[in-house]
């Protein structure tokens, strides 16, 4: 059975993916979740790879392989310590989640992404815009705080995730307002995503 994903931020990735000539081998870097998008990538013939620090989507992640019989690869592992060699992976990607850390950790976080990706690979992530409503402070129970020891969302101007991206070329940048009926309530979200390419 065909699974649809919600992250549909992701088709133009998968589109550019796509048109590569390198090995269809991915990661995702946040891949938690009860409809992991890494089934996107599954669905169109790549063999998947998944980290998650937290271990409620983690779990949820799992349930998913389970029903759905499909083995993504998601293992318990942090984006700032990345558990792949140098140059695995033509594809790499963090979708709406890089933004739960700290600024000094996103910029390991990126640096590692770079680290696994081949010369020539493709990389998507996204970024909350200083615009995004939500400034709400994360309670100390939760992953953010207790794992990542981040209080809020990190939030970007508009310019100031280039410079993540200085070892590779920027194929896509994009800043997109979201509205939103979700689970019967209004979400307006801000984002700024980028798709770019390793550096040969």
């Amino acid at each position: 059975m065909n699974q649809i994903s919600r992250a549909t931020l992701l088709y133009e990735f998968l589109r550019l993916c796509n048109e590569s000539t390198l090995e269809r081998i991915v990661l995702d870097c946040g891949a938690g979740g009860e409809n992991p998008p890494l089934s996107l990538f599954y669905q169109a013939g790549y063999k998947t790879f998944g980290i998650e620090i937290a271990e409620k989507p983690l779990g949820q992640a799992k349930e998913f392989c389970r029903k759905n019989e499909m083995d993504l690869n998601i293992i318990n592992a942090d984006m700032r310590h990345i558990p792949f060699i140098n140059e695995q992976f033509g594809f790499a990607y963090s979708f709406n989640a890089i933004f739960f850390m700290t600024k000094p950790d996103i910029a390991v976080s990126m640096s590692e992404m770079a680290r696994v990706l081949k010369p020539g690979g493709l990389c998507y992530v996204n970024f909350k815009s200083i615009d995004d409503p939500d400034d709400r402070t994360f309670c100390k129970s939760a992953f953010t705080s207790r794992l990542l020891g981040s209080t809020h969302f990190a939030r970007f101007e508009d310019d100031e995730a280039d410079r993540y991206f200085d070892d590779f070329e920027i194929l896509l940048k994009e800043k997109r307002y979201i509205d939103r009926l979700f689970d019967g309530r209004r979400l307006k979200t801000v984002l700024i995503q980028y798709i770019g390419q390793k550096n040969q």
